[in-house]
Formats: C-alpha cells, sequence, structure tokens
C-alpha cells in the first residue's frame, strides 16, 4: 500500500508549486493568505467553519445526477399533489396508485408515515452495515421513480440549481438518461450474437441506429422537452422577475448517461442516442456511466464499453462538422466487499481503461486509484491523468457513506500531490442529504484542507467543466494570469475593459471564471472587514 502524504501539507505544497509556475499578484497572494489565517483560526470551530464555508463562491458541480439530487421533501411534495401512492411494506411509490397502497398525501398530515418515506427515500437516519447502506441508496431510486418524471422535468431542475446558487455556486452539469434506452432497444435488435465487437462493425451499427425512424422521432421529441424544461426551470425560479431565485444565477449544461446494467449492446444504443442528442441540444455537452459499477453485466461488459466508447469519439472527432461530446464516466467507484470473489481484478483496470479506451476527460469518483495495477501501476495511471490533464470528480459524503472510504484512506492527497486536477461534487445531494457545502466542510474537516486549496478546486470545476470558450487563463493549470484581452484588468472586475468584454462575451467558460473571480474577491473582502 503506497503511503499517503498528509493533506494538508500536499495542499501547501501543491499550490506553492503552482504559484512558482503563474505568479498570484501581490495583493491577491497576501489577501489569500490572510484569508487562509482566518480559516485556521475558525478550524476547531465547527459552527463558524461551517459558516465560513457556506458563503464561500464554489464554482461549479461537475459531479450531480438530476434524480438523485432532489430534495426529498419535494419528492414527497410531488407525490402528494399528483395523486401518487406508496406500498406501505416498500415503500415503493405508485401512479396511478397500484392495489393495497396508500395515497402519498396522506403523509403531509401523519409525522410517522412521512419520516418513514423520507427514511425510505434516501439515507436520512440511516443505520446499518456498509453494503447495507450501498444497497438502500441505490434502492432509493426506484422507490421515487414514479414520482420524479418528465412531468416535473422543470420542477426537478429548478430544485437542483436553486439548491445550488443558495450555496453559492454559478454552475452545475446535470447527468442523467433524457430518453437513451430508447437507442439502447434499437440496438439490441440489430445485434447479433456473432457480431464482432470491432470499430467497423461498431461504426455500421451506428448507421443502422441512427436511420431508424423511431430514433430520430425520439430524438426530435427528446429535444423539444429539454427545451421545454430548461424554459419552465426560468420560470419557476422567477428568473427576470423583482425577486429572482438563487437558481438563476446558475448556468446549466447537461450529460447524457448510459445505464450500466444493461447488455454492451444496449450501453452502446445509448451513447449513440447520446451523441446525436447532443448535436441537436445546444446545452448537451457530454456523455457518462451511470448505477452500480459493480453490477455484474457492468464488469462484464466492462473492457467492450470502454472500446465502444473510444470508438464513438474517435468518430466523431473525425467529423468537423458534427459538434464536439466530452467524456466524463463514473470509474473506480469500487471496495473489494461489493464485488465477487471472482471478480476482484476489476479493482485493478477501470480507471486506466477509462481514461485510455474510453478516452475520459474526467473521472467520477476514482476511490481505488491505488489499487489500479494493471499496465504499469497507479503510481504510473496517476502520472498519466496530470500529463493528459484528467480531472477527478471528488465526492467526499458519497465516498464515506457509500464505500467507507474517507480519511487517508481516501486518494485525494495522492491526487494534489501529483497534481491531478481535482474539484467537489454532489453526487447525488437529495439522497445523501447535502449540499455543496457539506462537500466542502468535508473537505476541511476530513481532509484537513486549506482555504487556498478550497479555492484552487473551485477555480478547477470551471476550468474543466464541459462549458463552451477558451479559459481565462494563460496558464491552464495554475490561476493567476490572465489572458492577454483581460490582463490589464483587476480580476473579475464589474464592468471588465471593453477588450475583456468582448473577450467573455465571446467565450462562456472565461465569463463564469470571470463572474467566480468577482466572488472570490468580494467574499476574501468581506472576511478581512
Amino acid at each position: 500500500m503506497l503511503k499517503i502524504p498528509l493533506t494538508v501539507v500536499v495542499g501547501a505544497l501543491f499550490l506553492a508549486s503552482c504559484s512558482d509556475e503563474d505568479p498570484v499578484p501581490p495583493e491577491t497572494e497576501d489577501r489569500e493568505t490572510r484569508v487562509n489565517d482566518h480559516m485556521e483560526s475558525i478550524r476547531s470551530d465547527s459552527a463558524a467553519l461551517a459558516a465560513f464555508l457556506r458563503e464561500m463562491p464554489k464554482g461549479g458541480d461537475l459531479h450531480t445526477h438530476t434524480s438523485g439530487a432532489i430534495t426529498t421533501e419535494k419528492l414527497i411534495q410531488w407525490g402528494a399533489e399528483d395523486g401518487a401512492c406508496v406500498d406501505t411494506t416498500t415503500y415503493v411509490a405508485s401512479n396511478p396508485c397500484a392495489n393495497n397502497t396508500v395515497p402519498l398525501s396522506h403523509a403531509l398530515g401523519d409525522r410517522g408515515f412521512y419520516d418513514r418515506v423520507l427514511g425510505a427515500w434516501s439515507m436520512e437516519d440511516f443505520s446499518g452495515s456498509l453494503l447495507d447502506a450501498h444497497q438502500h441508496f441505490f434502492d432509493a431510486f426506484g422507490k421515487y421513480g414514479a414520482v420524479q418524471t418528465d412531468a416535473r422535468g422543470d420542477d426537478s431542475f429548478a430544485d437542483v440549481l436553486s439548491t445550488a446558487g443558495r450555496n453559492k455556486q454559478i454552475y452545475v452539469e446535470l447527468m442523467q438518461g433524457f430518453g437513451a434506452g430508447t437507442g439502447g432497444n434499437i440496438a439490441l435488435g440489430l445485434f447479433g450474437p456473432s457480431d464482432p465487437w470491432d470499430a467497423a462493425t461498431l461504426l455500421a451499427k451506428r448507421e443502422q441506429i441512427i436511420n431508424t425512424p423511431a430514433f430520430t422521432s425520439a430524438i426530435s421529441t427528446q429535444a423539444a422537452k429539454i427545451a421545454s424544461f430548461l424554459k419552465g426551470t426560468r420560470e419557476i425560479l422567477g428568473c427576470g422577475t423583482l425577486a429572482p431565485d438563487p437558481g438563476c444565477d446558475v448556468e446549466v449544461r447537461l450529460i447524457a448517461s448510459a445505464n450500466r446494467t444493461a447488455d454492451r449492446a444496449s450501453v452502446f444504443g445509448q451513447w449513440v442516442y447520446a451523441y446525436e442528442l447532443a448535436q441537436v441540444v445546444p446545452e448537451m455537452v457530454g456523455v457518462n456511466l451511470v448505477s452500480p459499477e459493480e453490477n455484474a453485466k457492468s464488469l462484464a461488459f466492462y473492457s467492450d464499453e470502454m472500446f465502444a466508447l473510444g470508438t464513438l469519439d474517435d468518430f466523431n472527432d473525425s467529423q468537423p462538422q458534427r459538434k464536439v461530446v466530452h467524456i466524463s464516466l463514473h470509474a473506480g467507484e469500487l471496495i473489494p466487499e461489493v464485488l465477487p470473489p471472482s471478480e476482484q481484478s476489476h479493482l485493478t483496470f477501470h480507471i486506466r481503461e477509462a481514461v485510455e479506451k474510453a478516452h475520459a476527460e474526467r473521472i467520477g469518483h476514482s476511490v481505488d486509484v491505488l489499487r489500479e495495477t494493471a499496465g504499469d501501476g497507479a503510481e504510473d495511471l496517476v502520472r498519466d491523468m496530470h500529463d493528459a490533464g484528467v480531472m477527478v470528480e471528488i465526492c467526499l459524503t458519497s465516498n464515506r457513506v457509500l464505500l467507507g472510504i474517507s480519511g487517508a484512506q481516501h486518494p485525494l492527497s495522492k491526487y494534489l500531490e501529483q497534481k491531478v486536477p481535482v474539484t467537489l461534487a454532489t453526487d447525488d445531494q437529495g439522497i445523501l442529504r447535502g449540499s455543496i457545502t457539506e462537500e466542502y466542510i468535508a473537505a476541511a474537516t476530513d481532509q484537513n484542507l486549506d482555504y487556498k486549496t478550497l479555492k484552487y478546486m473551485a477555480r478547477v470545476s470551471l476550468q474543466h467543466a464541459f462549458v463552451e470558450g477558451e479559459s481565462l487563463w494563460t496558464n491552464r493549470t495554475a490561476y493567476g494570469s490572465a489572458v492577454s484581452a483581460c490582463a490589464q484588468d483587476r480580476l473579475g472586475a464589474a464592468p471588465a475593459s471593453a477588450e475583456c468584454e468582448r473577450y467573455l462575451s465571446a467565450n462562456k467558460r472565461a465569463a463564469l471564471q470571470w463572474k467566480l473571480e468577482g466572488q472570490l474577491a468580494a467574499f476574501e473582502d468581506s472576511v478581512l472587514q
């Protein structure tokens, strides 16, 4: 087992190295140092630390599942309003109501019933073993699935964006299927048991899939739904009114995810669908792969699916008229306890294949990286991730609750030591009963990170977001010197100079980064007053 350095030391060394590469303006460095010292002075005061981190600007959340991010109380409310019922033994919702179920509206007047539904649909007050928690978490999605439907798409987006805005974020990427099962079902009917799994065959099947009338119709219908959801979201949030919700200030992009519990042909078809949907939905920026990584079908087809995604990515990139579609993958969200004895080898290669075969630009979780012995081993893999700029989406609460990984067991310090870009993310804040603020608190307390490191991670979130446009920064691995168009301006100044405004208007990424810099400067000034 590799020795993991203390994170607080690693964070300091990491940031010092970044400063050597791209010096921070002296006045900013002094302000950061003083705010860093302030955070250290309140570290032992949990209430003061939480209040400090709640107000800290946090950039973006790049790893959040819409269905798992919705506030559970909202789900109960929507189910009651929509006439859903619940089985009082399994707590599975139904609409229309199944036999021997109770209207969910009864929970609004019965606190005991309400709490039982809340506990069944989330990790609220859960007690049990690690594997019990793991199972309870994944079961929750199916229990409330009849409530979180397309009819509530705009409500769902609005709830997640509102939570992000209230927790000082300005960007979110929402991950869900968006009807990808249509592509999966079509693909299942086109693949035969003797078909080879090679690039030529996959691309030929892709052509068949996209030329199926049902596929074309599904893409068109889903694109219209998404446009409606986004429009309805802004209306629910009161954007453009005199009292807009904080969620109105949160930019949103979408990630289409395939479900890995299906056969490999279905997963391929889901990704074909995702790539085509991205061509007609401006906000659709990437693809992913979701559901338990230890699922038997996921394990059986993992390598084939990584190859298939890499093949689709190569094809898409070879077509100059097509929009770039980015790749983030759940990989390394594994511990020995969730794998059968015969499948323990999967701990040794998932992250490497996600990066090398599937061309993942970001990895979600990546917790078992130090067990990866495939190729030239873990140290080489981490160096490769640094060299390629592969970012890791760190989900501390999820990793602790579902995998039992926290403290020195977590590889976050290793990533920081090797300068692999990392940022904090919520995963499923509704089920996990948290928010991005809780992730920052966990980073400060469980991982002992300081303010400068947390600020770096907030900046990473926007640098590695799949949002369109060029960066604000001249050095893409360090954050201190702005591009020439904005170099003469005070970072985050409003308004910026005419030249800088033109650059920001043409590059959404840079505009978000500029906004974050202004927020960070205002926050730091408020702390030091």
